[in-house]
């Protein structure tokens, strides 16, 4: 077994990228260490290869370091690994990586693979869209509501969530949606956003407390339970006279409950 040694500047370019292959981890994770600390932009491509090769996680936790720290050079190689030649495992990662990224600019790239046919892949291309939480990818991933998969909805509901005021506006939009499981499924992540970002929210959502749909309009009653405005105050008070008994009871332990503490610092605060 090689013996790890300390890296410095005078180890050559291609002494590093040998490194990056040794039977050490402890060398590998070292020759990584000392890529993105002394950006060895030259590197750029090998030691994205290397991440997608490498089996050991402290490892490939290294090497994301230094191709995020490095990600001028390093992100044509991130983005192209993303594409269907490659294998699920290393598009996946690519896509962690862009992630990290967190660039604005990978939006567009990233966009086609929320839909991909290998379902890892897209559900970490919508989650990597969370991360970055460029406001463009928001009506792309409001598009995909209603899905049946329980696994698949909760995760979304977290990547959208991810946004907060930047998605209200597409959320509001999807109460008006003819298919109940979409209206639901906006009303379930606007109640996951809650206070103070989801308050633009309260008129639509007691509009949608009178929801022919049972689950849609408990849902909706629910959203706006999370919030601490008036508006919201008002249309909880209004379901208190609803035909559902379920609604009018939810309404009424809402209607009661006392006001939580911080919407008591916001009221003391105005």
């Amino acid at each position: 077994m090689t013996t790890s040694q300390p890296l410095n500047r005078t180890i050559s370019t291609d002494e590093l990228s040998q490194k990056l292959s040794d039977p050490d981890r402890s060398v590998r994770n070292t020759a990584a260490l000392a890529i993105g600390s002394q950006f060895e932009t030259e590197l750029a491509d090998v030691l994205v290869e290397a991440l997608w090769a490498e089996l050991d996680f402290f490892v490939r936790e290294t090497m994301t370091w230094s191709v995020t720290r490095l990600e001028e050079a390093t992100r044509p190689a991130v983005l192209a690994a993303a594409a269907p030649d490659r294998s699920s495992e290393v598009r996946v990662q690519a896509l962690h990586v862009l992630s990290k990224f967190a660039n604005p600019e990978t939006v567009d790239a990233v966009l086609p693979y929320i839909t991909d046919a290998d379902e890892e892949v897209a559900r970490k291309a919508r989650w990597a869209l969370g991360r970055i939480q460029e406001p463009r990818a928001v009506p792309h991933l409001v598009a995909l509501l209603g899905a049946h998969d329980l696994e698949v909805r909760n995760a979304l509901t977290s990547d959208v969530a991810a946004f907060g005021a930047a998605a209200v506006p597409a959320l509001v939009e999807a109460l008006g949606s003819g298919d109940d499981v979409v209206r639901r499924h906006a009303a379930d992540i606007l109640c996951y956003i809650g206070h103070p970002d989801a308050e633009t929210a309260a008129e639509a959502l007691g509009a949608a407390v009178g929801d022919a749909e049972s689950q849609v309009a408990m849902s909706a009653l629910m959203a706006l339970g999370e919030l601490s405005g008036e508006v919201a105050r008002q249309k909880i008070e209004a379901a208190r006279e609803a035909e559902d008994p379920q609604v009018r009871g939810v309404a009424q332990r809402l209607a009661t409950r006392k006001p939580r503490r911080s919407a008591l610092r916001a009221r003391k605060a105005g």
